[in-house]
C-alpha cells in the first residue's frame, strides 16, 4: 500500500453531471506540494458516475444505489480516507488553484477546522442570485479572517482526528448539519477558523421553483436543528404556535439581513436588478413556510 497521503478531498454528488467535470478539474490543478487523494461518494440516477470513472481515472469513487443524502455521503467517504487532513468540497463548487495550500496553512498552526467563503459561480441568473443571498449571507467573500462558531460545509477541512473525535457529520438535518457538527467541535474546544479571503465558486439553482423549494427545505431544517440545540429562536421552533405569530417580525427581519447582505457582495446589484427584491422577498415566505412545518406541533 502507498503511503498515506497529506490530503482526503471529499465530494458528495447527486446528479452532478454538468458541475462534477470542472469542480474535479479544479481540485486536480491544485497548486500544492501536499499529496491529496480525491473521493467522489455519487448517488445520481444520472451520468456522474461513468462521467467519473471515463474521465478521472484517479478518483475513488463510491457508487451509492440511491440517493444519500451528503451528510451520509461525506461520512462514508470518510470512512474510505487516509489523508491528515480532511476537505469538503461540493460537486457543484469549483476551487481556485491555491485552495488547498491556504486551508492547510492554519490547520497545521494549529487550527482544528477552517472554512472559506461562498461565490455566486453563476451570476447571470437571477434566480441563482437569491438563492445564493438566501443561504450563503454568512459566508460572502471579503473581511479578515477570525475565529468563528460555524463553517459550510462545502468550503471547509478538518484534522481528520478531531473530525472523527466528534463522530461525523449528523445525518437528518440537511440543509443545517454544519450547524450541529460544529456545536460538537465548540464542545470538544477545538480551534474554528472562517477565512473569507478562501473562495469557492458554487452554481446555484436557477429554477424559481427548485430555489423556493430549497428555502422551504431550510426552514424546516432550521426549526429542527434550533429544537436540537436550543438558544435564540428556540422557543419558535418547539412550539408551532409561536412561530406563526413571530412570522409577521420574523421575515422582515431576515429579509433585511439578505438585502444587507447584498449590499456587500456587488455594489448596486439591487439597483440593476430590482426584481431581486421580490424573489429574496419569496425566498423568505417560503423559508418560513417550512419553517413553521419543522416546527413542534
Amino acid at each position: 500500500m502507498t503511503a498515506a497521503p497529506d490530503w482526503s478531498v471529499i465530494v458528495p454528488s447527486y446528479r452532478s453531471a454538468s458541475t462534477i467535470g470542472a469542480c474535479l478539474r479544479s481540485l486536480h490543478d491544485q497548486d500544492t506540494s501536499s499529496t491529496r487523494e480525491l473521493i467522489v461518494v455519487d448517488s445520481s440516477p444520472d451520468e456522474t458516475a461513468d462521467l467519473v470513472e471515463a474521465e478521472f481515472p484517479q478518483v475513488q469513487l463510491l457508487r451509492l444505489a440511491r440517493r444519500t443524502e451528503a451528510a451520509a455521503a461525506r461520512n462514508l467517504g470518510t470512512e474510505r480516507a487516509r489523508g491528515e487532513l480532511l476537505a469538503f468540497l461540493d460537486s457543484d463548487c469549483i476551487a481556485p488553484r491555491d485552495w488547498l495550500r491556504r486551508l492547510e496553512a492554519p490547520l497545521r498552526d494549529g487550527y482544528d477546522a477552517v472554512g472559506g467563503a461562498i461565490a455566486n459561480g453563476n451570476g447571470e441568473s437571477l434566480v441563482s442570485w437569491a438563492g445564493y443571498l438566501c443561504e450563503f449571507r454568512e459566508f460572502l467573500p471579503g473581511g479578515a479572517a477570525h475565529d468563528a462558531a460555524n463553517l459550510t460545509l462545502g468550503n471547509v477541512a478538518y484534522r481528520s482526528g478531531i473530525f472523527r473525535a466528534a463522530g461525523g457529520f449528523p445525518v437528518g438535518c440537511f440543509p443545517q448539519e454544519d450547524q450541529v457538527f460544529h456545536q460538537r467541535l465548540r464542545a470538544r474546544e477545538a480551534h474554528v477558523l472562517l477565512d473569507p479571503s478562501i473562495v469557492v465558486a458554487h452554481t446555484h439553482r436557477t429554477v424559481r421553483r427548485e430555489f423556493l423549494a430549497h428555502q422551504r427545505r431550510i426552514g424546516r431544517a432550521n426549526a429542527r436543528v434550533l429544537t436540537l440545540l436550543g438558544g435564540s429562536g428556540a422557543a419558535l421552533a418547539r412550539h408551532r404556535g409561536l412561530a406563526v405569530l413571530a412570522l409577521p417580525a420574523l421575515l422582515p427581519l431576515r429579509y433585511a439581513r439578505t438585502l444587507l447582505a447584498c449590499r456587500g457582495v456587488e455594489a448596486g446589484l439591487v439597483l440593476r436588478r430590482p426584481r431581486l427584491l421580490w424573489l429574496c422577498w419569496l425566498g423568505m415566505c417560503s423559508w418560513g413556510r417550512g419553517f413553521v412545518e419543522g416546527a413542534s406541533a
